[in-house]
């Protein structure tokens, strides 16, 4: 096979099916290829979907294969009418010629039915046709044999859908021709929360740049800001450049960054408590157990997550936390007085060092003029005594206001455990935090 290293470019990623179109199930394939491509040093370009339609996909390729050294396909493989990558490669890299049947590659579909004691049916012999200039990849795992060819200088790597068949076929046949030795594209993921993404990208000033090496990007999830860096190059020397933008991207955004890569929110929170020998509980009403979900995903939370409280009602507010019926007939079940007795009251019943609580309207009911849907109260109590309570008014649905809710307490509550407990956080109605002493 030509060798495809040498030629200059970037890797597309192709992927066939009606159901893939339709969002019927999720394209996994695409983002693992991605993952792996940079892994050998080869960069990402375009990432096209296309439906079980033969014209399209031989124009899809046709473009793609201008602009890209290689292109990596997933799916269309199968023994059905309908799956149709092979003829598809056949217009393009052999127009006007009939597909070939490969001797070995049906010599291995009659194996694999043989072995497993199965009759093989006529229409599996499909997936041993090929066009003439065209060979087949091995799939010891599958009846779908993969496919590789060129457009031009451009390599071309078919590949079955199943991603049990997909991800050996593509480490043992594709993972080798398009490794670039010597070269990598290394990435970092910055998690930060508090600060909006406009606010960020201020902060991070000119290294968002467009073109600059390393690049610099963010992306927005539940007030989480996540700053990406990518860094493309000799290995050593991208090691060097993802390194110190890093540093940089630190340096200017400070403690609002709570994690890097795969670290979850929560995982940051017990981190901190863990360093501190200190224990965490909740008390939730809006957010009703959304909040202790997050803290329950984290592995090991078990050291430092004492148990929380699911009070929806106010009678449970009242029976199970020693909130103050007084204290809701005067100020409502959402007011920060009401956050307040929810977190003090849960230290009390766990004996753990620092509670959360959050009560708030998350709709679509239960709005008043002076509480909106999306009015929520969250309260951080501390053994040594001190309180805060912070006013939020989220946007977004029912399920939007609670996530936001639960992943802006957990800031909050980290905040505190920082020694910054007034730092400016999103959706903050003020911030101005109410300091309390029980």
């Amino acid at each position: 096979m030509q060798e495809t290293s040498a030629i200059p470019g970037r890797v597309a990623l192709l992927s066939i099916g009606d159901e893939l179109v339709l969002g019927r199930i999720e394209d996994t394939n695409a983002s693992w290829l991605a993952r792996e491509l940079q892994a050998i040093g080869a960069m990402p370009g375009e990432r096209r979907t296309v439906g079980d339609d033969r014209g399209e996909i031989a124009r899809t390729m046709r473009e793609l294969a201008t602009n890209h050294r290689a292109i990596v396909m997933t799916g269309g493989l199968g023994p059905t009418l309908d799956d149709l990558t092979r003829e598809s490669l056949g217009d393009v890299v052999d127009p006007g010629a009939q597909l070939l049947t490969d001797p070995a590659g049906a010599e291995h579909l009659r194996g694999w039915f043989e072995k497993r004691g199965r009759p093989m049916p006529q229409s599996n012999l499909r997936q041993a046709m090929r066009p003439p200039s065209a060979r087949l990849l091995d799939n010891p795992e599958g009846t779908a044999p993969g496919l590789a060819a060129h457009i031009g200088a451009c390599a071309v790597f078919c590949l079955p859908g199943p991603p049990n068949e997909m991800r050996p076929m593509f480490a043992r046949a594709v993972a080798p021709v398009l490794r670039e030795e010597g070269r990598a594209v290394l990435t970092a993921a910055l998690h930060t929360i508090g600060l909006g993404e406009s606010v960020l990208a201020e902060q991070l000033g000119e290294l968002m740049q467009r073109g600059r090496e390393p690049s610099v990007g963010t992306t927005a999830s539940n007030g989480i800001v996540t700053i990406r860096i990518r860094s493309s190059g000799p290995s050593a020397e991208a090691r060097v450049a993802l390194a110190a933008t890093v540093a940089e991207c630190t340096a200017r955004v400070g403690s609002i960054i709570y994690g890097r890569d795969g670290e979850a929110l929560a995982a940051a929170v017990g981190r901190l408590l863990s360093d501190r020998g200190l224990s965490l509980a909740t008390a939730e009403s809006c957010t009703g157990g959304l909040l202790g979900a997050l803290v329950t995903e984290v592995a090991g939370s078990s050291a430092w997550f004492q148990g929380g409280f699911v009070t929806y009602a106010n009678e449970r507010k009242v029976n199970d936390l020693g909130v103050r019926s007084a204290t809701i007939e005067r100020f409502g079940a959402v007011s920060a007085e009401t956050a307040i007795e929810m977190a003090r009251g849960c230290l009390t019943a766990t004996g753990a060092d620092i509670a959360i609580s959050t009560t708030g309207i998350a709709g679509p009911g239960g709005a008043s003029e002076t509480k909106p849907v999306g009015t929520v109260f969250v309260a951080i109590a501390m053994r040594d005594g001190a309180t805060y309570a912070r006013r939020f008014q989220f946007p977004g649905d029912r399920a939007t206001i609670r996530s936001r809710t639960a992943h802006l307490a957990l800031a909050c509550a980290r905040f505190a455990l920082l020694g910054e407990p007034e730092r400016r956080l999103l959706w903050s109605e003020s911030e101005v935090v109410r300091v309390e002493r029980a």
